[in-house]
């Protein structure tokens, strides 16, 4: 991964689109190759020039979008410099690797690929930073059964805010002493139709043990463009019928409930 420290892009910061910019690659050429001494010295191993490039392009793109107007490479080399030495090579082990690339195309689109690639990855931290999740639940954060209630089974009714990535968890602990019958998390998308029981579809449904122990329980779903679901419903504490205990009551606890959504851009 690379070295660059992202938190120093300015929000507005644009590194979306790479793949169709193919000067990237010409200004890397175009503007090293001058620089270069053309020399026989170690060359930098691939992986680690390629976060070498992605930090210079990072820094070219912050230096842009701090109101320096047209920032080129050649105003950005002693900062460059720094970039080479921090990952523990000499600059002319990167001058002779730049010249090496300039001589095998096929090898320096390689490289390129991979850069976007990077930067490509970063460009999606950047956006789920610009568009932070989003906490969902808005019930009550911690039940204790049965004082919360004898069989509750704890109920769901989250609203989405539309397609992007959910994240659904709690610490559950369900005690030995337990009498429901067959305990467990079940969960469904949902949206209204004509019918009382409207649209459903499950988005999770796990069993829990009755073991004593506070485990955290978590499950991540993406809502995809296209579809209709409005809600996310069902219980935490879900059970089957008892015909045979009319007596019977839960012996557990849950806490730190939440859902968050992550909103996510979809082509």
């Amino acid at each position: 991964m690379t070295g660059f420290n992202i938190q120093r892009l300015k929000s507005g910061t644009k590194l979306s689109g790479l793949k169709n910019h193919k000067w990237f690659l010409l200004s890397c050429v175009l503007f090293f190759l001058p620089l270069v001494s053309c020399g026989d010295g170690k060359l930098i191993p691939e992986k680690e020039f390629i976060s070498i490039l992605t930090d210079m392009y990072l820094s070219k793109s912050y230096f842009a979008s701090d109101g320096i107007p047209d920032a080129r490479w050649q105003d950005t080399i002693p900062y460059n410099r720094h970039i080479v030495e921090r990952y523990g090579y000499e600059w002319a082990q990167f001058d002779s690797t730049v010249s090496w690339y300039c001589k095998h195309p096929k090898q320096y689109q390689d490289v390129y690929d991979l850069v976007i690639a990077q930067l490509s990855e970063m460009d999606k931290l950047v956006s789920e930073e610009l568009d932070p999740p989003s906490e969902l639940w808005t019930g009550k954060k911690e039940w204790t059964l049965p004082i919360d209630g004898r069989r509750d089974s704890v109920p769901v009714n989250v609203l989405l805010k539309g397609v992007g990535r959910y994240i659904v968890s709690a610490r559950i602990r369900v005690y030995p002493e337990d009498k429901s019958v067959n305990p467990r998390i079940a969960l469904y998308w949902w949206r209204s139709d004509t019918t009382a029981l409207g649209v459903r579809d499950t988005f999770w449904v796990e069993p829990i043990r009755k073991d004593g122990l506070m485990l955290k329980y978590s499950i991540e779903k993406t809502l995809l463009p296209g579809t209709e679901f409005t809600h996310i419903k069902g219980n935490w504490l879900q059970n089957d019928p008892n015909p045979t205990d009319t007596t019977w009551a839960k012996r557990a606890e849950i806490k730190d409930i939440s859902v968050y959504h992550i909103p996510k851009k979809f082509d």
